[in-house]
């Protein structure tokens, strides 16, 4: 009964430890500070060596023939991968082939792999047979040499992170272009471009999306790739509608000229600005409107700022003076009636399909 107990309490031990484990944090930094750094990375990743010729022009089905090689690499010294281990699986290669018309281009390809048997690094050789003088054709050299590159994208581990993406900077250091990176499924790595390694004006932010709805942030350099504080902070908003003036509630004395900030740029920009007033009880209006080429204002339309309504009523500003004119609660609108300001006289042509 004993032992019994002992294993229920190692089992509940267990358990509990899994359900509550905690998430592991997006890394301090990524290896992603040059080229040569994602190159070296991705040889550790090496899992095999594939090399096949093949033409449009071959002949295939006759026994001994030999296109493709398929060879698992283990470094001779353990975890300690070796170029020179690669490349040299790739000599081993020996093809025999047939081809029923000579004169088709023939191209070796050679890749080192990894686990999931995404290319590393590849390269690729085309070549034709030469024709000798006995009327028979032949390699052009007893071995075919292959230049191999690293891959455009190579893998990128980023442990917790479930997406990524690039962010470009021009040289004022401001966001041109966001990129997502791709991600690897059969390994989980991410492919980053080996182009941006290293460079000063690129940053990787990196997302962990958890179960629990909270989602984990970090951003990189792609110079340093230390990891960069993110910002937050918090900014408050208003606004303006050019061309209308809204006077403050309960606002019964009402200066329309070019003292005010708003009204001059009506002015500059030709418009004779919509004012709107608003009253919660009922007061006198006083009102008056002066341009500063135009002159005094003769008058102005008010109405009250409802669906239904439809007339306006005409005041006049007589003799320079602020003209009044009582007012029940409610909303207004006020246009304003200028000598010659804003009366524009504008002539549209038939195919416009305006007046004439």
């Amino acid at each position: 009964m004993k032992t019994e107990m002992s294993v229920f309490s190692a089992m509940l031990l267990f358990v509990s430890a899994s359900v509550f484990a905690q998430p592991v944090d997006l890394p301090s930094t990524l290896p992603i500070t040059s080229p040569e750094v994602l190159i070296a990375n991705a040889k550790r990743l090496v899992t095999k060596v594939t090399v096949n010729v093949n033409s449009r022009g071959f002949v295939y089905g006759t026994p001994g023939t030999v296109t493709y090689l398929e060879k698992g690499y283990v470094p001779s010294v353990p975890n300690q991968p070796d170029f020179g281990e690669l490349l040299a699986i790739v000599s081993t290669a020996n093809f025999s082939f047939e081809t029923r018309n000579p004169l088709d281009p023939i191209e070796v390809r050679v890749a080192f792999r990894d686990k999931g048997g995404r290319e590393l690094f590849q390269g690729n050789q085309s070549f034709k047979l030469v024709k000798q003088s006995d009327g028979n054709y032949a390699s052009p050299t007893t071995e075919i040499k292959v230049r191999m590159w690293p891959a455009g994208d190579l893998p990128l581990e980023i442990a917790g992170a479930d997406w990524a993406e690039v962010a470009l900077l021009n040289e004022q250091g401001e966001t041109t272009e966001t990129r997502s990176l791709d991600r690897d499924q059969r390994t989980g790595n991410f492919l980053f471009p080996v182009y941006l390694a290293g460079q000063k004006n690129v940053l990787i932010m990196a997302f962990d999306n958890r179960e629990d709805g909270i989602t984990v942030k970090a951003v990189y350099s792609a110079q340093t790739g230390a990891r960069q504080p993110i910002l937050g902070r918090s900014v408050t908003t208003s606004a303006t509608l050019e061309g209308v003036i809204v006077v403050k509630p309960d606002i019964n004395s009402v200066t329309v000229n070019r003292v005010d900030e708003q009204v001059a740029r009506a002015f500059n920009n030709g418009v004779s600005p919509l004012v709107q007033i608003r009253f919660t009880k009922t007061l006198p209006l006083s009102f008056y409107a002066e341009h500063p080429s135009d002159g005094v204002a003769k008058g102005f339309w008010i109405r009250v700022s409802s669906t239904s309504a439809t007339s306006w009523t005409y005041v006049p500003i007589v003799s320079g003076l602020y003209s009044t004119i009582e007012l029940v609660s409610g909303i207004y609108d006020i246009i304003i009636d200028w000598p010659t300001f804003g009366k524009r006289q504008q002539s549209f042509s038939r195919d416009s399909g305006g007046k004439s």
